[in-house]
This record gives C-alpha cells, structure tokens and sequence, in this order.
C-alpha cells in the first residue's frame, strides 16, 4: 500500500469524510479554530463496519481493504479515547502565508510502550523523525512532515495522553503548559455523537477572526479557475456563487458565539441522526438575521404535507441585507449565463431563441420584484396517487405573481411542440392556465407522472402555483381554497384587484401591478421568544434517485456533472502520472446505480428534516432510515475498492 501522507493525517481525513465541518474556538484565551471530535477511534472503525458490512454486505471489501487500510494507522493509539482534530486560519501577517494548517491532538496507549509503538511504528516508516527537545516535546522532521510534537495529559491524575502536533512555524500552536483536550471536548461528547463540533467564540476574538476570513476567502477563490470548455459567463456565474458560498461560511466563523453539531449511527433505532444549534453574538448582523425567522407565517401554512410524501418540502427562508447585496450581484450573472445558453445550445431553434431570452428576462424582473418580500416562502408536494403514478404541486409567494402570464403566453414560442390555453378556471383570484407538454416530452416523465401530458400553472397578484401528474390538478385546487380561505390579511389587496377588472384591460393590468407592489421597505419584524419552525422537510430517495437516473440514461442530462475516471490503478500511484495520489472517483453513472440498487432493497429509504428557530437561535434535526445508510456503505466500499486494491 503506497504512503504518501502521514497516519495521523490519514486517520483525520478518513474523520472528516463522514464528518461535518464547522467553525469553533475551544478556550476564551485560545486561538480561532475549527475542531472536530471523533468519539474514539473503534467507534469510528464499528459504524463504518456496520455500513459496509452489516448494511451494504460488502465485508470482502471490508476484510481486504478498509479495515486493514485503516488499522495500521493506529499503531500506538488509544483506540477508545476521543481523538480530536483542529483547523487554524493562518493570520496572514506580513511574511506569512495564507491559509490554513493542522493541529491533530492524537490518544496514545497509556505507558511508554504506547509512546514508542506511536513513533518508531507510525511516523518513522514513513520518513518523520522525532528529536527529543525536553521530556514530553520534540521536534519532527524529514520530507514528508516538519513541525512539533507535545504530549499533553497526566495520565496519573487520570487523563488521556494526546500527542499534539504543530506544524512548522507555529510552535506557540502546542504551548507549555498546554491544557488537555479532553477538557474542551467533554461537553460535546456528553452529547452522545459519534463526531461532534463545538463552537465558543467571544466577542474580543471578533476583529481577529475578520481578518482572518478577509483573507481566507481570497484563499479560497484562487483555485477557482475557467474550464477549457467553459464561456466566460457560466465561469463568471459559477465563480460568484462560489464566493458567496464562502462568503456565507465566513460570516458564521467570525459572528457565530456558539454553534453545536453532531452525527450518531444509531445502530438501535438503525438509522443515522444529525443535529445543529447555531447561536450568535451580540449586536451582530447574524443575531439579527436569525431573530426574523420563523416570525413571518407561511402563505401556504394550511396547506398541510403528507404523512409519507415522495416528497414534501416547507421552506419559509428570510433574508437580510447581507443576502440581499449578494443577490443583487447574483441575480444579472445567472441572467447572463442563462442566455448565453440559450444561444450556444442546440435544444432550440432559431426561432425560439427571443422567445427564450424573453422570458429569462421576464423571469429576472419577477425576482427582483420579489425583493421586498424579503424571504423565500414556498412548498413542494410529490405524492403518489392511486394509480401508483406521482403528481407534483408547488407554489412561491411572489411579489408580482401575474408577471408569470407573459412567460406562459410565450411557452409555444419557446417550444413549438407544447400549446398552452390561458385562463381556463378561476380559482380565488388565481387563473389557471393549462399547458400541454405531450409532445416532445422525455419517457421518465410520463413514467412516473403519468400519461397525461399536462402541467398547470396559477397565478395571482401574489402567488405562482405548479402542478403536473396524477392527482396534481385536484390537489392544486383543494390547496388554492384553503389558502385563499386563510388569506383574510390580503381581502383588501385581493378585492382591489376584482374591481381593476371591470375597467379598461390596459387600466386593469396597471392596477394590477399596482396592487402587487410591495410596500415601502420596513425594517423586518424580530422575535424575543417563541418556537417557530421555517424549513420542513421529508423525502423518499429512492422514487427521486430513480427517476433522476431513468431521466438522465433517456436525455444524457448527469445532475452530477461529468468527472474524468482514470485506469484501474491510477489512483494508488500504478500509473506513475503526475498527482497519481488523489483519489479514484466514481463514475456518475456508476454511482447512480449502486444507491439505486442499494435504496430498492427494502423501502427503508426515508430522509427527515427540520429547522427552526427558539428565541434568539436556531436548531435543525435530520434522519436517515438504514437504506440510506446502505447507500453510503456502498458506495465507501467501493472507492475503497477503486484505490486501494
């Protein structure tokens, strides 16, 4: 087995594959870190046992390859003590670089036969050598690895000795008198999670930690390069969305005070569990951002989801300043990327190019009406009806909802195979127009939603509705009665609209629009107390992975992009290539059919979420039934399988 990395590196990286990352500091006085907590290692190595072994039945693979693949990498270490793993930005001072660096706090076997079987048998074979600075310090060398090594821990008081590892240059990262891990890490472990994160920052650490992300996201954004086959409009689109991706984490490392998450394989319940709590500082842009959600109620708060839906989805996400300036950039990049695909792609014609472009722009000033809204509000149901077949409705809360009629009207230009009619019913003050995509429409789809061949749409002043599918046209009507039955807050708006249609049709689109102007922007409407619930969420994986497979064998369309898969071997370094050392990914294809498969097994494939704010923090809570736990045993064994044999 070839060695490029040390075992203790080796052995955080195999944490952080299933683990989750977030942003933490553990002492007032210490530094800004992110920190990771393994609750032992042999726990580590039984959950990953019980999803390769006992759920994806994959202990050949087990045997041969990943169980020996991770054991030597634990030669003098505590296996049931917690093994702790830290991530520092760098500072960024004059003559530092930036970025980022390590501090792996490792358990050693008690006595000093655990110390020596940890050097001589797990850093010296692969060319790290240790040399004694005073009892309990040293300084390692060689090519792979140079830094600092301190032994933390009296393990005659009854604590765990931890090997703590600096790297080179910030030996103050290990300083004497170093107080034990284990006292930082017990509250989250208290917990329960098999990986857990903590996060304690504190306001004096404030300016620290901006600087620190001033420079970090820099870091971040250099690797982020143009394709060769890529235009410089989708390049410009995917690189902002990945600098407010950033942008969006940093603000949390710099103004979150406490934040909690961790995840446990619950062998007993057989399923896997996942949890968060976010709290912020004082007088931050964060505290206030999560004090607006979960206050203003849905628009679609009566329209209740189904027990056990393919799908159902409640997301009720506000946005602030912060979101809003990103948006503000955000929004013209996706409009130009998106024309420009309109004109280099060969799904349309000449003819229907305008058309398309128009209603991209239709589609751009319905969004920038929606502004004012100030949050995203929205569902999405996918039920299975009678006939086995889906049906799928949706709707958005919008600011200028009878936009979305011009994009409609335009819908036969865009695709000359489908016909629309408009206004066929009048629910409320929604129009539902019906559009026919019968022809020239992928196999998948009437696969799983039926032959029907029909998908409507409703709009108001305020609303944009979607259905398509078996049952989808009932649902959509027994949902717009009792919304509209709930929406005594609009009668006004909605009154103000019915009298706009008894006069002249120009006047009556201006009043219209009118009456679907937001008003005049206020500060959002904060909580002090409360338990309220903004994003909802339960799905079945296995219908949606199957479609999407079935979808993307019949159109070649890969939600997963497409990757270059090297030789057998190539990975492991077989091929002598440059950067032979990097892992052997799946091919989409490949990977959408073993979850397939591994998710038909037994329809245990159910995922749950929730997030919701109490007082002044949030909370989530997500589940995983065993199925998908099987996937993932999957899919690990067979990365493992692709590298390491």
């Amino acid at each position: 087995m070839r060695r490029s990395l040390p075992r203790f590196t080796l052995i955080t990286l195999s944490l952080l594959v299933c683990g989750v990352t977030l942003f933490s500091t553990t002492h007032a006085a210490d530094k800004p870190r992110i920190k990771i907590v393994m609750e032992s290692p042999q726990g580590f190595l039984d959950d990953l046992e019980y999803l390769v072994v006992d759920l994806a039945r994959e202990k050949k693979q087990w045997d041969d390859n990943l169980y020996p693949s991770l054991d030597i990498f634990l030669i003098g270490v505590d296996r049931e003590a917690p093994l702790r793993f830290d991530v520092l930005l760098n500072n960024a001072d004059p003559g530092e670089k930036s970025g980022y660096r390590y501090q792996p706090c490792i358990p050693i076997v008690p006595g000093r036969r655990g110390l020596k079987d940890f050097i001589q048998n797990n850093l010296n074979p692969i060319g790290i050598d240790e040399k004694t600075k005073r009892r309990g310090y040293y300084q390692l060398t060689g090519n792979v690895f140079q830094g600092w090594m301190r032994l933390v821990g009296d393990e005659k008081k009854g604590q765990v000795r931890y090997a703590c590892i600096a790297a080179d240059g910030y030996e103050d990262d290990i300083p004497k008198n170093m107080p034990s891990p284990q006292e930082s890490h017990k509250d989250i472990l208290a917990k329960g999670y098999d990986l857990g994160i903590e996060v304690l920052n504190t306001a004096d650490q404030t300016a620290l930690r901006q600087k620190q992300a001033d420079d970090f996201v820099p870091y971040l954004m250099k690797d982020t390069l143009r394709k060769p086959d890529e235009s410089e409009a989708k390049f410009e689109f995917r690189k902002l969305s990945q600098l407010h991706k950033f942008e969006q984490l940093s603000r949390i490392y710099v103004q979150a005070e406490q934040a909690t998450a961790g995840f446990t394989t619950n062998e007993a319940k057989k399923q896997g569990e996942a949890e968060f709590v976010l709290k912020a500082l004082p007088e931050t842009g964060l505290l206030k951002f999560i004090q607006t959600m979960g206050v203003e109620p849905s628009r679609f708060a009566s329209v209740e989801m189904a027990d056990d839906p393919v799908l159902g989805l409640r997301l009720n996400l506000p946005f602030d300043d912060f979101r809003r300036t990103q948006l503000e950039d955000w929004y013209p990049a996706a409009l130009a990327a998106a024309k420009e695909k309109i004109d280099t792609s060969e799904e349309f014609s000449d003819d229907e190019r305008e058309p398309a472009k128009e209603a991209v722009d239709l589609l751009y000033k319905m969004l920038l009406d929606g502004d004012p809204l100030g949050r995203l509000d929205m569902f999405i149901d996918i039920t299975r009806a009678e006939s086995g077949k889906l049906g799928i409705v949706g709707g958005v809360l919008s600011g200028d909802g009878k936009a979305a009629d011009e994009i409609v009207k335009l819908i036969p230009q865009i695709h000359s195979e489908w016909s629309v009619e408009m206004d066929t019913e009048t629910i409320g003050q929604t129009a539902i127009h019906k559009i026919d995509v019968s022809n020239d429409t992928p196999k998948a789809i009437f696969d799983y939603f039926g032959e029907s061949g029909v998908v409507y749409v409703g709009t108001s002043f305020d609303m944009v509705w979607l259905a398509g599918g078996d049952g989808a046209y009932e649902a959509l009507k027994a949902n717009l009665e009792k919304v509209v039955a709930s929406a005594e807050p609009h009668e006004t708006a909605v009154e103000g609209e019915a009298e706009a249609e008894d006069v002249g049709e120009a006047e009556a689109e201006d009043d219209v629009e009118a009456e679907g102007e937001a008003p005049a922007e206020v500060e959002p409407t904060v909580a002090t107390s409360g338990h309220e619930k903004f994003v909802d969420l339960k799905l079945q994986a296995g219908p949606l992975v199957s479609f999407a497979d079935d979808l993307t064998k019949e159109t070649g369309w890969n939600l997963l992009g497409s990757i270059n898969i090297k030789p057998p071997g190539a990975a492991a370094g077989a091929s002598g290539e440059k950067g032979a050392s990097s892992l052997q990914p799946i091919d989409p294809a490949e990977m959408r059919r073993i979850v397939r498969t591994s998710l038909a097994v037994d329809n245990k494939d159910r995922v749950t979420g929730v997030i919701s704010r109490t007082d002044d923090h949030i909370g989530g809570k997500m589940t995983f039934a065993p199925g998908v736990l099987r996937a993932l045993g999957k899919v690990i064994a067979k990365v493992v399988g692709d590298n390491l044999q």
